[in-house]
């Protein structure tokens, strides 16, 4: 029979007790955000995850980049306009928002790094808002960059940038509430689905899914609908959304042959139906995350 041990050694780890600042939910908030904020381009992950991410850039980056670096060799005056700049990155961003959503939620849930967050000071609308501000960020980087090209591009190339700056300037205001507004449309959307998702793959599915089911239930409804059905099945397409709102915010008739110029529909329609969908994905978002559950 085995000799029972009644003695043993207690060993000092070096554990202390943490005596340093402790930081409240504010911190919390803006640290998770500035973190989610790298995750939604790979930073910090592998070479991989940051495929996706540059490769949807250098696309959106190419038109803008490209029409600078040929009205700076040929003298050319006129560039693509604010409106269609936008309407181009509508597709890029539905992609983006299909990959990087679920890249910041699931991803915590499936690791079980979301209870840890939780557990103090950050609460469940915190970390959802979270994650919804720093997405919509990284949107602006895609969209409010190139817009921003356009304009100094008009300015700096033309041959009195002064009179130029001081008829561009007033459409700083369209722009910044443009991207803004079509970033947020689509962080939401993205977001508010993954939310409900139990794996990255379902939760990227759900998200294309929801944009091309939109996209062709809007166009069916036009090819056999007529009257007022057909004019008002515009709004059910995301990148016709983009395309009224942007167009009526920097005042540009769309053309007749075009979807939302045969619709002729007012521009706070599209607004308002942005609005609407946004608001809904975001009450889907806080709903997952108010209690707090994993």
């Amino acid at each position: 029979m085995a000799e029972i041990q009644t003695a043993g050694a207690i060993y000092d780890l070096g554990y202390q007790r943490y005596t340093g600042v402790r930081h409240g939910r504010g911190y919390a908030f803006r640290t998770l955000l500035l973190f989610s904020f790298r995750s939604a381009f790979g930073l910090g992950r592998g070479e991989r995850a940051k495929l996706l991410p540059v490769l949807v850039a250098a696309i959106i980056y190419l038109p803008a980049l490209i029409q600078i670096g040929v009205a700076s060799a040929s003298n050319m005056t006129q560039f693509l306009n604010y409106a269609d700049n936008l309407e181009f990155t509508a597709f890029l961003l539905a992609l983006f928002a299909a990959a990087q959503a679920p890249e910041l939620i699931v991803t915590d849930r499936q690791q079980g790094m979301l209870s840890l967050y939780l557990s103090r000071p950050l609460r469940g609308v915190d970390y959802a808002l979270a994650k919804l501000a720093a997405l919509t960020g990284a949107m602006l980087v895609l969209t409010l960059g190139p817009q921003l090209m356009l304009f100094l591009g008009r300015v700096f190339l033309s041959d009195k940038p002064w009179p130029t700056f001081v008829t561009e300037w007033p459409k700083l205001f369209p722009i910044l509430g443009g991207t803004v507004m079509v970033s947020l449309f689509f962080a939401a959307i993205g977001l508010g689905l993954s939310s409900k998702a139990s794996r990255r793959g379902y939760a990227s599915a759900a998200v294309i899914s929801f944009f091309l089911l939109t996209a062709a239930m809007s166009r069916m409804i036009q090819v056999v609908a007529s009257g007022n059905v057909k004019r008002y099945a515009v709004l059910a397409n995301p990148t016709l959304l983009v395309k009224g709102y942007t167009s009526w915010l920097f005042e540009i008739e769309a053309l007749r042959r075009s979807a939302v110029g045969r619709a002729d529909l007012p521009g706070t329609a599209y607004l308002g139906v942005m609005a609407a969908v946004t608001a809904l994905a975001v009450a889907l978002l806080l709903n997952r995350y108010r209690r707090g559950d994993a």
